[in-house]
Order: C-alpha cells, then sequence, then structure tokens
C-alpha cells in the first residue's frame, strides 16, 4: 500500500513536471527567437527542468520555503563577499540593463549576454508559471499572461515562433484535463491524478498534431488582421502622441548648400561633405525627398492639393497601389523572369545623421517601410504623389528600412521591351476623347494630364522649337525621352559656380541659349520642361543620388554634395521612370583639381548598378523582426471575441506602465526639492551638463566652467537666466561657501525644469525617461564599481 502511494506520488510530480516544462520551454523558447538568441531547444528544457525541482523543494511547505530562502540568501552572501569578484553587481546590473536596452531596440546584439540571459527569462517565467499554475492554479490570469506576450510577439511579425507554441498548447490542454478531473472528482470515484493525465496524454498529443498537420508550415503571410491592425493603431498614436510633433519639414537641395527655392534655381553652389545619411544597401539608388510638378519660369512648386494616407492602412491600399505604381498592366503581362531581371529587388537601411526633415527618402517603386518600432517611434505615411513622411523631424536614432523595385533603364532589353509596350497617347488633347488600352485608369491619366503637362505661357518660343527638333524624327515616348537625355548630356557642360540667372528671365531658355552649363537642377528643368512641350507627362525631383561606391562593405556615406535633382516621366501601363540628364562623365570638368580630391564620392561617379554588370542582385527577404508598412492582404480572417480581453489586458499594463512612469517623475521632483540646498545644487548641475550633451553640446577637454558657460550661453535662451548665472552660484558655493538662497535655488531649479521640458519635448517623454533611467543606473553601478 505504502509503495503504491509512492509510486502515484511520483507519477503525479511527473505529470507536473512534463506540464511545468512544456509550458515555459515554449514560451521561454519564442521569447527567445523573438530576441534572436540562437538557444537550443533541448538546453531550455533542462534549465526549466532544474529550476521546476529547486522550486518543488523551495515550496514543498511554508517552513522549508523560509528555511531555505534564508540558507541561500546566507550562502550566495557568503559567496559574494569571500569569493565572488568584486564586479560581479555591475555586471549583473548591466546585464539586465542590456536585455530592457535590446529589449526596446536601444542596444545591439551582444553575443556574451545570450547564456546568462536565457537563465534569467527561464528564471522568471518559471517563478511565474509555478506559482500561477502549479501552486495557486490561476489558470485565467496564466492565460491572460502566456497569451499576450505571444499575441504581441505575433502582431510584431514574429510568426516564426508558431512550431515552439505546440509544447504550450500541449501543455494547455493537459491543464484543461487537469480541470475535468477536479470538476469530476466531486461527483465520481476517480483514479489517482498522475494516472488520469497518463490516459489523456495521447489524445492531447493527438490533438496538437492534427493543428500542426492542417496549420500550414509557411506562415509569414498567416496574419490575425485584427489583433495585428489594432496593435499596429495602438503603437501609431503612442508613437505620435509621445514624441514632439510640428509641421512637416519638407526637403529642398537649399538644404545642402545648391540653391532651391520656388522662386529661383540657379547661383552658386556651396559644396559640403558633411555625412547626411548613412545608408546599407546592396546597391546605389535614387533617394527621392520631394516631387514637385509646376515650373513657374524661375522655379518648381508643389500645387497639387494632396492627401496624407497611413502607409499601413489597409483602407488605403488603392491610393497605394497609384503612388507607387502597384496598378500599372506591366505587373500583370510580364512572366516572373521578366519581372525580376527589369525590376531589381533592394533593401536599403537608412539613417538620418545630418539633416532636419520629415521625409522619409525613398525610392521607385516602393513596396513598403520597415520601421524599427521603439518607444517613441514615428509612423510613416505617403500622399498620392509617392512621397513618404512622418509627423516630426527625424531625428538621428531613427532608421528604417526601404524595399523597393527598382526599374532597370538602363538595360537595353527592358528597353527594347518598352518601345513595343507603352502606348502612344496625345496628352495634348483631352484624354476623355482618346481611345485607350483596356483596363485604362482614366481618372489617373485625366490626374496626370492636368498636374504633370503645363508649361508657363512666358516660356521662349525657341525652347519648343528645340525640344521639338531634338525629337522630329522619333515617334514612342521611351525613344523622345532618351533622346532629350541624350542631347543635354552631349551638348552642355556641367559647372558648380554658374552666374545667378538675370531677373525676368526663363529659367530654361536662360540654360539653354545662354548660359549653356550648370549643375543638376538646370538639366533636370530643362529636361522636364521640354519633355512636356513634346508630350511627355514629366516631375520635377529633388533627393540625394547615392555615391557609386560604398563607404565600407555594403554601408554608404550620403553627404550634402550628394544632393541632387532628376526627372520622372510617366509612361501608360508602366508608370512614372527615373531619367538623369545631368552628364556624368562630365562632372568632374565642373571642379578645380583642389575640389576633385577634395570630394571623391561626388554623384558624378557612375552609379554601377547589377543590372550594367550582368551579376545577380543578393536575394531580398523582407525583415521578419519589424512591421513592414505596405497594406495588408485585405481578406481578413473571422474576428476571434477573446482576443478583445488579452487586448484589454496588454492596454492596462501598459496603461499602468506608463502612469508608473509618470509617477516616478513626479516623486523624483518632489525627492530633490527635500535635499538640502547644496546637494540639489550639485545634483541640479550635472543633470544640466548631462541636458547639454544630449542637445549634442558637451563639456570640451579641459575647458573651464565659465568658458563652457559662455559657449552655451551663445546660442541657449532660457526663460531662468543664462548659464553663466548657474556657474557663477555653483563656483560660489563651492569654492567661497556661500549660502544659497531660496530664491537663488528656485532660479536653479527653474532653469533645470525648463531645460528638461525641453529636451522631452524634442525626444518624447518615454524616450527621455528611459534615458534618464539609464543613466541613473550606470551611475550607481559605477558607483558601486569604484567600492
Amino acid at each position: 500500500m505504502n509503495q503504491k502511494l509512492i509510486s502515484n506520488h511520483m507519477l503525479n510530480y511527473i505529470m507536473k513536471w512534463l506540464i511545468f516544462t512544456l509550458m515555459v520551454s515554449g514560451l521561454a523558447k519564442s521569447i527567445l527567437v523573438s530576441l534572436g538568441f540562437p538557444m537550443p531547444y533541448w538546453t531550455i528544457l533542462l534549465i526549466a527542468t532544474a529550476f521546476y525541482t529547486a522550486l518543488s523543494i523551495y515550496f514543498s511547505s511554508r517552513l522549508t520555503l523560509i528555511t531555505l530562502t534564508v540558507t541561500t540568501a546566507t550562502g550566495i552572501g557568503i559567496f559574494l563577499r569571500y569569493f565572488a569578484a568584486k564586479s560581479w553587481l555591475n555586471e549583473v546590473l548591466n546585464l539586465f540593463k542590456w536585455l530592457a536596452d535590446y529589449t526596446l531596440g536601444m542596444a545591439s546584439f551582444e553575443p556574451q549576454y545570450v547564456y546568462p540571459g536565457t537563465w534569467a527569462i527561464v528564471f522568471i517565467l518559471s517563478l511565474v508559471i509555478y506559482l500561477f499554475i502549479i501552486k495557486l492554479e490561476w489558470l485565467v490570469i496564466s492565460f491572460v499572461l502566456c497569451t499576450g506576450i505571444i499575441s504581441i510577439e505575433w502582431a510584431l511579425g514574429h510568426t516564426q515562433i508558431l512550431p515552439w507554441l505546440w509544447p504550450m498548447a500541449l501543455a494547455w490542454i493537459m491543464l484543461l484535463d487537469t480541470q475535468q478531473y477536479r470538476r469530476l472528482s466531486h461527483r465520481y470515484v476517480m483514479p489517482d491524478f498522475g494516472v488520469w493525465q497518463v490516459s489523456t496524454l495521447p489524445l492531447a498529443i493527438a490533438i496538437v498534431l492534427t493543428s500542426s498537420i492542417f496549420l500550414p508550415h509557411d506562415t509569414r503571410h498567416l496574419k490575425w488582421d485584427f489583433l495585428e491592425r489594432t496593435v499596429q493603431d495602438i503603437s501609431d498614436r503612442w508613437s505620435e502622441w509621445s514624441v514632439f510633433s510640428s509641421p512637416r519639414q519638407p526637403f529642398r537641395l537649399s538644404q545642402t548648400g545648391f540653391p532651391s527655392s520656388s522662386e529661383q534655381l540657379g547661383g552658386p553652389v556651396k559644396i559640403s561633405d558633411d555625412v547626411v545619411l548613412r545608408v546599407t544597401a546592396t546597391a546605389p539608388l535614387y533617394l527621392r525627398g520631394t516631387i514637385l510638378n509646376e515650373y513657374t519660369g524661375s522655379g518648381w512648386q508643389d500645387s497639387i492639393d494632396d492627401k496624407r494616407y497611413k502607409l499601413s492602412s489597409i483602407s488605403r491600399e488603392n491610393a497605394y497601389r497609384q503612388a507607387f505604381d502597384w496598378d500599372e498592366p506591366i505587373w500583370e503581362d510580364l512572366s516572373r523572369e521578366l519581372k525580376d531581371r527589369f525590376f531589381i529587388p533592394i533593401k536599403a537601411s537608412v539613417t538620418h545623421t545630418g539633416i532636419e526633415t520629415s521625409v522619409i527618402f525613398n525610392a521607385q517603386r516602393l513596396e513598403g517601410i520597415t520601421v524599427q518600432k521603439r518607444w517613441g517611434g514615428f509612423t510613416p505615411y505617403f500622399n498620392g504623389k509617392g512621397e513618404t513622411f512622418t509627423s516630426r523631424d527625424i531625428s538621428a536614432s531613427d532608421d528604417y528600412i526601404l524595399h523597393v523595385s527598382v526599374p532597370a533603364i538602363e538595360d537595353r532589353a527592358f528597353q527594347n521591351f518598352l518601345e513595343g509596350y507603352i502606348p502612344i497617347i496625345d496628352w495634348h488633347k483631352p484624354i476623355s476623347q482618346q481611345p485607350l488600352w483596356e483596363g485604362a485608369n482614366r481618372e489617373k491619366l485625366l490626374h496626370i494630364q492636368e498636374h504633370y503637362m503645363s508649361v508657363p505661357d512666358s516660356i521662349p518660343s525657341r525652347v519648343a522649337e528645340l525640344a521639338y527638333s531634338i525629337t522630329r524624327e522619333i515617334k514612342t515616348p521611351l525613344a523622345k525621352a532618351l533622346a532629350l537625355q541624350a542631347y543635354l548630356q552631349q551638348n552642355y557642360d556641367y559647372t558648380l559656380e554658374p552666374p545667378y540667372t538675370p531677373p525676368d528671365v526663363d529659367f530654361v531658355d536662360y540654360f539653354l541659349f545662354e548660359l549653356k552649363r550648370g549643375y543638376c537642377t538646370y538639366f533636370a528643368t530643362a529636361m522636364a520642361v521640354m519633355g512636356r512641350i513634346v508630350g511627355l507627362p514629366t516631375r520635377y525631383i529633388e533627393g540625394f543620388k547615392m555615391p557609386s561606391q560604398p563607404y565600407r562593405g555594403n554601408l554608404y556615406e550620403v553627404k550634402k554634395l550628394n544632393g541632387h535633382a532628376w526627372v520622372e516621366i510617366y509612361f501608360p501601363k508602366v508608370g512614372w521612370l527615373t531619367f538623369d540628364p545631368t552628364p556624368q562623365a562630365q562632372h568632374q570638368q565642373g571642379l578645380t583639381g583642389q575640389q576633385q580630391a577634395q570630394y571623391p564620392g561626388y554623384y558624378w561617379d557612375e552609379p554601377t548598378y547589377p543590372w550594367m554588370q550582368d551579376e545577380q542582385i543578393p536575394a531580398y527577404q523582407p525583415d521578419v523582426n519589424a512591421e513592414v508598412g505596405s497594406p495588408i492582404d485585405s481578406s481578413s480572417p473571422d474576428r476571434m471575441p477573446w482576443f478583445v480581453l488579452v487586448l484589454l489586458m496588454t492596454l492596462i499594463l501598459i496603461g499602468t506602465g506608463m502612469a508608473g512612469l509618470r509617477v516616478w517623475d513626479i516623486l523624483r521632483w518632489k525627492k530633490i526639492k527635500k535635499l538640502p540646498f547644496e546637494k540639489q545644487l550639485s545634483y541640479c548641475y550635472q543633470q544640466i551638463l548631462w541636458l547639454l550633451t544630449l542637445y549634442g553640446f558637451p563639456m570640451r577637454r579641459g575647458e573651464t566652467p565659465y568658458s563652457y558657460a559662455q559657449r552655451v550661453d551663445a546660442w541657449l535662451t532660457n526663460s531662468a537666466g543664462s548659464m553663466m548665472d548657474i556657474c557663477q552660484l555653483v563656483v560660489k558655493n563651492r569654492f567661497g561657501n556661500y549660502q544659497l538662497t531660496e530664491p537663488e535655488m528656485e532660479k536653479i531649479l527653474k532653469f533645470y525644469r525648463n531645460l528638461e521640458e525641453n529636451i522631452k519635448s524634442l525626444l518624447g517623454f518615454y524616450p527621455y525617461t528611459f534615458k534618464l533611467i539609464s543613466k541613473q543606473l550606470s551611475s550607481k553601478i559605477s558607483r558601486q564599481g569604484k567600492l
């Protein structure tokens, strides 16, 4: 009898161990896969088993829990005191700080933290699951917690976690069997719990195996649209609410040293080699910044009353397809082989380093934009022209990935295909009166004719005569475009120091017949205007042309001197294609020998595209760790009501965390004000110096506080006073035993608060708070290290 009881007890223990390890290992593996930790599943099983054994011993009784906890704490204390390295606390804090930063996307991957990070994650999950499921049996809370974690991972694009959810599913089926066992035990005489679990285990395994067979192996397109849309909407609203938002600042070449405005183009260029973008890409691109449609005779301006759409919005898919030419018939008419040759897939990671703009630079044909999600990130938008942007200036900490299919317009095979494929439309006659090809989008054609064909009446007739003379014997639209491009490249010189265009003189006419030299804005404007004259819808583009060679590896440094202007021409059934009439081989002739040596990699370098070298570009793989901002398939499955509970719980947790940070900030200020004046002064001054560092204005090595204060006051405006005032009070207090008065301390606190509030508005409250907490943790780690 005793042997039977012991046997049953062991079986019960084993079945609880099975449920526990399946639950912990599946959930832990999904988290580790999402984080990119290369940890084998069997290793996680062993770690979970070790924790289960330890926890079952600790929680066997209250006396055991208290005794072992005290014993363990004492043993750890003795070990740390006499045997552990002095830097142990530093290492532990560094580990948890890195885990938090890496999870939020604010730190790079560190291989040395994989094993300790895995142990930490598995331990936390083991403790929570053991308490909630094994000891307390709070299944509803445990279910919400597990489902919430998985739902967030899935909504963020980590669909590769599916294989590791099956162990969790098996554990939950066994837990449901446990609930059924307890209900039946009140009515009937039941076998032992372990025996019941063993008897139902084959059924649970059969259910899981059947489900795994019916679900597709490729789950990249298996989306829970309701959850995904809701999480994305919450994320977007959070991003826009938590960060500084200001009117959108468009991009113009005037930001790079090239004269460019809506009033007047032309004039000498101020070359600068300041880096503005860092781009990691498999090939150089034309990065579009601004698309302009109306030529005024002296410059370009945007006269289209456009709307903005969220790039990830499902309801705006038609607008997205039209803006980026995915609605054109060519995508249906080309074979897969020709698509891969004529439209080269390229993935480019873009980081803004030295330019203030809300523009998200893109390229043809845009498939989507992957935003690296962080607290205080940004939401991509687009308009009908195909410009992409966000609701605030993009900071240096923000980056995004472009997914594009670039038309191989230099490929002769593509040109030959287009010659016979593009229908001929007379854009000077009403579209409504012309026969069009089957399936033509008449509204799109009317919009293009209205906005991209007009030229001012003031243009001299000799401009039109020249345009017609260049294309007189040419019939097809593509051949006309290539002829205009070749004529400008071969007959005009390149210079960075042209004179300003005389007043009341047409810019294009002056360039073509008087000046006969210039830089990109001259050539692009001339081609756009002459193209319209001969019946080609054109638009003027300003942006950056990436250097032909990377800085290192696949990293390109795009500088201000890479600012560029070019032309896009619309071809029916194909869409907008890029043309660059600026002469490539002659660019350096426009520079002095000193300038050529000083600015290597300027945009005169001919880009080496794969189709020019008969090379295959590396395979394009979308980033599965972040969401691509392109419209999602509109065919969505039925909504699942239990997601509502998951989302509500997630929102409550997020709201609690946000509120906690706000309360922490309030309490921090109250704590500061309770300090003695000397400590308040020391703390505020150190924080002011740190805030100035966030502005990118740190104190130089060997610089005195007074000279630094003078430098700060040269640009900083603070309603509470000057940096010199603060500096003088600090020096008098530290070295002259000066006792601060309450009004003086209030002035210092107000100076600090004003500076902090401004930083919060620029970075966003929560990104700044995380930086502040990280700084305080680092300070504690540093103090512990010195001890």
